[in-house]
C-alpha cells in the first residue's frame, strides 16, 4: 500500500461512518412518552420546547438558481392547506391557553409565514441555526445538530414553552426524528442537567381534533 493510500484511508473510513449515521437517522430514534391529547394537555402547563417543521407547502418549487433568501417568490411557499394548518394550530394554542415565551424560526419564508399565521406577524425571530441544512457537509450538519440539541434542552420560563420552526434536516440531525407530515411537531423537555428529554410528537390533525372538540362542547 502506498503512503498516499495510507493517508487517504482514514478519511474514507470517516466518510463511511458518517454515511452510515445518515442512514440510521432516517428512522425515528426516540420513543414518545405521550401522544395526542395527553401531550397537548401537558403543553398547557409549560416547560417544553417544540421543534416544528413548517406547515404544508406547494408541490412545485422555484428553480434553485434563482433562490434569494430575501425574496419569497424564489422559494417553495406554503400551500393553502399549510396556511390553514398554521391558523388552526395557532387558534388551538390560544383557546387552550398554551403559552409561548419565545418563537424562533428559520429565515426561509415558509417557516416565517407559519409563525406569522399561527402566532402573529412579527412574533417569530429568525435564527440561522434553524435554516435549511441540505447543502452543508455531513460534519457541519452533525455540528449544527449538536447545537440544536442544546437549544432543545433549555428550560423555558415557568408556565410557558419555546417554539422552534424549522425544516427536515434539523429533525434528522438532532435525534433522527420523523419528518412527515409537514407540520409535524416534536416536543422536548429540558432537565436540570441540560439534557433534552423527548416527550412525543403532534401532527396537524391533532390541532383540528382540538378545535372540533371545542366546537362540540361550546354552548349553542
Amino acid at each position: 500500500m502506498s503512503i498516499r493510500s495510507v493517508r487517504i484511508l482514514p478519511l474514507l473510513l470517516a466518510l463511511a461512518v458518517c454515511a452510515g449515521g445518515v442512514q440510521a437517522q432516517q428512522r425515528q430514534q426516540l420513543k414518545p412518552r405521550m401522544q395526542g391529547q395527553e401531550l397537548i394537555q401537558a403543553l398547557r402547563g409549560g416547560g417544553y420546547v417544540i421543534l416544528l417543521r413548517h406547515a404544508a407547502t406547494e408541490n412545485v418549487a422555484p428553480d434553485d438558481a434563482s433562490f434569494d433568501i430575501d425574496d419569497c417568490s424564489t422559494q417553495r411557499g406554503l400551500s393553502e392547506e399549510g396556511r390553514q394548518q398554521a391558523r388552526t394550530m395557532g387558534e388551538a394554542y390560544r383557546k387552550l391557553g398554551i403559552q409561548l415565551s419565545e418563537v424562533l424560526t428559520s429565515p426561509y419564508c415558509r417557516a416565517q409565514e407559519t409563525a406569522d399565521l399561527a402566532f402573529g406577524e412579527g412574533v417569530g425571530k429568525t435564527r440561522e441555526l434553524l435554516s435549511v441544512w441540505d447543502g452543508l457537509p455531513i460534519l457541519e450538519k452533525e455540528k449544527r445538530g449538536a447545537e440544536l440539541r442544546k437549544l432543545l434542552a433549555v428550560k423555558p420560563p415557568a408556565g410557558s414553552n419555546h417554539m422552534l420552526i424549522t425544516h427536515t434536516g434539523e429533525l434528522l440531525y438532532t435525534f433522527g426524528l420523523d419528518t412527515q407530515p409537514e407540520g409535524i411537531a416534536h416536543v422536548f423537555k429540558g432537565d436540570i442537567v441540560g439534557i433534552a428529554r423527548y416527550a412525543g410528537s403532534l401532527v396537524p390533525s391533532d390541532w383540528v381534533d382540538v378545535m372540533v372538540e371545542a366546537a362540540v362542547e361550546s354552548p349553542k
